[in-house]
């Protein structure tokens, strides 16, 4: 079920003004303290309750993350940043207080966070 859920979450799309469509970022698997999950930010809520959870609202407001379409040019660059404080923490506490905020996110299974890092 955990397998199908994450399958499902990276699949999502943001429709923007006019039907224009945009991925989610960060979308991606990320490691804790004890193992890993999944979560896709689709919107700047989501965005900005994830950067109060990670300590750094700053985020928001630099040029490269402050909107969905820059978030997803700077995926990469985001992912690495994100990295670095997922790990402070372990996955329950993780996806406790993210769904408390109301970003979709899931725990994985140890064999599906193999190679998250």
């Amino acid at each position: 079920m955990q397998t199908s859920i994450g399958g499902m979450m990276s699949e999502v799309l943001v429709r923007g003004a006019m039907g224009r469509v945009a991925k989610p970022a960060p979308c991606h698997i990320f490691p804790s303290a004890d193992g890993a999950f999944f979560l896709a930010v689709s919107n700047d809520h989501q965005f900005a309750e994830l950067c109060a959870l990670a300590g750094h609202q700053q985020w928001t407001q630099d040029p490269r993350f402050a909107s969905q379409r820059a978030r997803y040019r700077h995926k990469d660059e985001l992912s690495a940043l994100l990295r670095r404080h997922t790990v402070e923490h372990r996955t329950d506490e993780w996806v406790a207080a993210l769904s408390w905020v109301g970003v979709p996110c899931v725990a994985l299974a140890p064999r599906e966070a193999d190679g998250c890092g």
